[in-house]
């Protein structure tokens, strides 16, 4: 019995001493456990927001268009909304087709992921690489039936940003963009046998200036000195500059270079980029129909030999001589309009014996040596006129821009005799003229680039209140010749009218277009999104339910010339 009891309490003392060491072991060991589990914790809550950080930072992409793919899908995504945390726009699927619908995008953060959401295209994406260039990661989408019951399909998810080059224009021939302009006065083109080259009567009735001159006119003539002011912008460093020579009027008998009219033109057009001549040239004439007819042809001579002048000293007037602009007022545009129309074999009857007869040359052979060549492209024809509509060649392919008043009584707005109120002396000394009227009308039957300005009820010399004091109508005149002569200087665009109509259906493929006197440097669109990244290539998915499109084509020449040509699209249902 008493050993029983012994054994027992024995038993007892060891047990308890075991559990006591067991419980003293545990409580160690779960304080250290517990510092375990809360140092990780610790660690998970700082790596968690790291992460977000690190994600918020690197959400930053740029505006503009991505080229990338969701797992096999060929995508152009276009985003117009780019901060610190989303980017949103559209995006295109690219099937080959050149007509798709829009797809809206957002790419955020969503509770520290970044999270792609789209109407194809949902769910978060892993293991991401986000930066200023693009951004790629595995995307799970939660759009898609499950697998297995509890894992979403994954794909991946790949963009590129596409760099666009910046582009800077300038407004050179459109607009006045130079406040300075230098003019250099009295250079001498040439020497011919003349009456004079400028009127001391321009302020006087043109019957009072004509009396007085009669006198001076039977005179014989003398060598003169033909001179030139050249107008340029002061502070331009360009070098390849189109040339415009002016030439004044009236009735070449009166008038200089420096006449209200073509000093105003040419400050305006040399503030625009262009380098300007304004040239006197030999007037007068006696009271005969051949001596009338010579002073016109004389004039032709000394504007080609000015020309010619010009050609030759190109390199340090800065200009090209195969861009080359002639305009004048009355007078000088009905000699402007033959020195670039009229050749040798054109000539009127009595000039050609005049020249038999050793009393005339050839239109170069006069006023100097100069052989430089020269190509006009356009003309100003400001209340101008010529003797013969044929002169104007179907192989003369030059531009011409007639701005003339419909009440004119001094140079005729259709077929007439000039000078109507001078009581039929007109008729006696001069020719019926074909005015801007029919010249407009036969330059459009021969396919030249034209433009009719009509004044209507405005008579000669528009632009002038009296000799001196120009009115609103200059304005107008300037604004006109500005905006053809600029047409004339930047590139054209062809694009066929079949090219902008495009079937619902239609394959993808580039639009066919053709640039003269330049060279394309980007082309854009409304809603169309561009497929290549070459800024030229005319390549567009069109969008389906755009409320507008059209398609826009910047170009730029070798004179500095910039022009955007914008054509609308239409989508054929």
């Amino acid at each position: 019995m008493g050993w029983h009891f012994l054994k027992r309490s024995n038993i007892n003392c060891f047990l308890s001493k075991v559990q006591l060491n067991l419980q003293q072991y545990l409580f160690k060991n779960m304080i250290k456990f517990n510092r375990t589990l809360l140092r990780l914790s610790f660690l998970l809550i700082l790596s968690a927001i790291f992460c977000c950080n690190t994600f918020a930072q690197n959400i930053a992409c740029q505006k503009g268009i991505y080229d990338g793919k969701i797992g096999e899908d060929q995508i152009i995504l276009v985003a117009d909304v780019a901060d610190s945390s989303i980017l949103k726009g559209y995006f295109v699927v690219n099937r080959g087709k050149a007509v798709e619908e829009a797809h809206a995008f957002s790419f955020a953060n969503s509770e520290g992921k970044p999270f792609f959401q789209s109407d194809l295209f949902v769910g978060p994406l892993k293991s991401a690489t986000i930066s200023p260039s693009g951004f790629e990661g595995t995307l799970s989408l939660m759009n898609r039936r499950k697998r297995f019951l509890f894992w979403r399909p994954k794909t991946s998810l790949s963009f590129n940003y596409r760099q666009e080059s910046k582009v800077i224009q300038t407004e050179r021939y459109q607009k006045p963009i130079f406040s300075g302009v230098e003019v250099k006065t009295d250079l001498l083109y040439g020497k011919a046998k003349g009456l004079w080259t400028r009127s001391p009567y321009s302020d006087e009735p043109y019957i009072t200036t004509l009396s007085k001159g009669l006198v001076k006119s039977f005179n014989d003539p003398e060598i003169m000195d033909l001179k030139l002011d050249i107008y340029y912008p002061k502070t331009d460093l360009f070098k390849n500059r189109p040339l415009v020579m002016l030439i004044h009027g009236g009735a070449f008998y009166i008038g200089s270079k420096e006449s209200p009219t073509e000093q105003s033109l040419a400050t305006s057009l040399a503030k625009c980029g262009y380098v300007v001549a304004s040239i006197d040239y030999r007037l007068g004439f006696k009271l005969t129909p051949s001596d009338v007819e010579l002073s016109a042809y004389r004039a032709v001579q000394d504007a080609h030999a000015a020309l010619r002048f010009l050609a030759h000293n190109a390199i340090g007037l800065g200009i090209d001589p195969d861009q080359v602009y002639v305009g004048g007022t009355s007078a000088g545009a009905v000699a402007a309009l033959n020195v670039a129309f009229l050749d040798n074999n054109e000539r009127p009857r009595r000039i050609i014996q005049a020249d038999k007869d050793g009393i005339v040359s050839k239109i170069e052979a006069s006023g100097n040596k100069y052989t430089e060549k020269f190509e006009i492209k356009a003309v100003a024809n400001m209340w101008g006129a010529i003797a013969d509509l044929n002169i104007i060649g179907r192989d003369e392919k030059i531009s011409v821009l007639s701005i003339h008043g419909t009440a004119d009584g001094i140079v005729p707005y259709e077929y007439d005799h000039p000078f109507q109120n001078s009581l039929l002396v007109n008729r006696l000394l001069m020719d019926k003229l074909y005015g801007s009227k029919p010249i407009h009308e036969r330059l459009q039957i021969l396919g030249n680039r034209n433009r009719l300005i009509s004044l209507v009820g405005l008579g000669h010399e528009p632009e002038l209140d009296n000799y001196k004091t120009l009115n609103q109508y200059m304005d107008t005149i300037t604004y006109q010749v500005t905006r053809f002569f600029y047409e004339e200087t930047a590139p054209t665009v062809a694009l066929p009218s079949n090219q902008l109509s495009i079937s619902g259906n239609a394959d993808l493929k580039p639009i066919y277009y053709e640039v003269s006197n330049g060279t394309p440097i980007r082309i854009t669109a409304i809603g169309g999104v561009k497929v290549k990244a070459d800024p030229t290539d005319a390549t567009f998915i069109w969008l389906r339910d755009a409320d507008r499109r059209q398609l826009s084509i910047l170009t730029h020449n070798k004179f500095e010339a910039w022009s955007e040509k914008t054509f609308p699209v239409k989508i054929i249902k």
